[in-house]
């Protein structure tokens, strides 16, 4: 979860600061680890108690930084989602907007613009497209709630509320819930899973981890050499394998972060554990979680709802006005020749123009 992985950002951004750059940083990074642990020693023998077996230290940076690496990319791609998007609306909307009508003269030789098609984008149209949206839509993209996330009429039992917010305020088990085993966590498009191990588990040597698209399981290594299961259970739902891995927190468990393959939300994470009402949960979602669509929306009522504050046109005025900008230097226009002039009009309410006398 977010808060899990951001706790240490103040003290990460205060040696990044000090640095200034990005290679000193990874330096002091790598350095600690080499002066104050074991994670560039390598193990010669089995019997040997510290340091990875040769090539496993590398193996664990290479999977780490597959990781955000394959996160960044998807940014990049919904980026250039999101603004292949706006290009394709801005376009729709001019094609579709029809000329307006100059009812400014009556010189008879003066040809009136033609519209291109009999459709008219309207402002009232436009405000309705966004109506019941732009008020909540607040800068930290506080994001929508799913359809399937009504509230249930029935009420809930007391005790089963207090529970849920207990897990609710643990971001650990934030919209899941904690078993003698494991506690779960789950957004909309991930789960994470954190397998209890004992205090003498501080080695990933001392874990076996298996993730399969439908199946996790997690061992630990015994005393004797033998291997016992933690976690050894299907899964209600499909992962991408590839999108998934795990890592070791010493002493305390194995974090698995799984992918999921479905935009869904999971009642249990493995087969057979008990159901959680998905209804009570908090069904909201990060903006970077929604179809490029749906963030391509609420940017646009974002921006609308900044520019109605400052008392400057918003996004379906401003097509309007470059629709005007064009009709106002066209061949049979009276205003050819002159400076766009916007003050020369108004739109009313139902988004119809209106020029002003001289």
């Amino acid at each position: 979860m977010a808060s899990d992985a951001e706790k240490y950002d103040a003290a990460l951004l205060g040696i990044l600061q000090n640095e200034g750059k990005v290679a000193p940083f990874l330096d002091v990074i790598l350095g600690f680890l080499y002066r104050r642990t074991d994670f560039f020693r390598i193990m010669k023998a089995d019997t040997d108690s510290l340091g990875f077996p040769p090539g496993i230290a590398f193996k664990l940076l290479e999977n780490i930084f597959k990781k955000y690496e394959s996160l960044a990319a998807k940014d990049s791609k919904r980026a250039e989602q999101v603004k292949k998007s706006r290009e394709i609306q801005a376009a729709s909307a001019t094609e579709n907007s029809q000329p307006v009508q100059m009812d400014i003269t009556e010189d008879a030789n003066v040809p009136p613009l033609e519209a291109k098609n009999d459709q008219k984008v309207t402002k009232s149209q436009s405000e309705g497209e966004v109506k019941g949206g732009v008020s909540g839509i607040e800068e930290t993209h506080s994001a929508e709630r799913l359809e399937d996330c009504v509230e249930e009429k029935e009420k809930e039992d007391p005790e089963l509320a207090r529970q849920r917010r207990e897990l609710q305020a643990n971001p650990l088990t934030y919209n899941g819930a904690e078993y003698d085993a494991y506690f779960w966590s789950q957004t909309i498009t991930e789960a994470d899973v954190r397998v209890k191990v004992p205090k003498s588990v501080v080695k990933g040597r001392q874990v076996k981890v298996e993730i399969q698209k439908k199946h996790i399981t997690v061992k630990k290594l015994e005393q004797d050499g033998t291997w016992s299961d933690l976690v050894n259970d299907d899964l209600s739902w499909e992962i991408n394998m590839e999108d998934s891995m795990w890592t070791l927190n010493p002493g305390e468990y194995v974090h698995i972060n799984l992918e999921k393959r479905q935009e869904r939300w999971w009642e249990n994470v493995f087969v057979g554990e008990p159901k959680i009402n998905t209804q009570k949960i908090d069904c909201s979602r990060p903006m970077t979680d929604l179809d490029d669509e749906a963030q391509a929306k609420i940017e646009e009522m974002m921006y609308n709802q900044r520019q109605k504050q400052l008392g400057l046109p918003q996004s379906h005025e401003t097509k309007t006005q470059e629709v005007l900008r064009k009709a106002w230097d066209a061949e049979g226009s009276p205003f050819k020749g002159q400076p766009f002039d916007p003050s020369r009009f108004n739109v009313d309410p139902n988004g119809i123009i209106n020029f002003k006398d001289t």
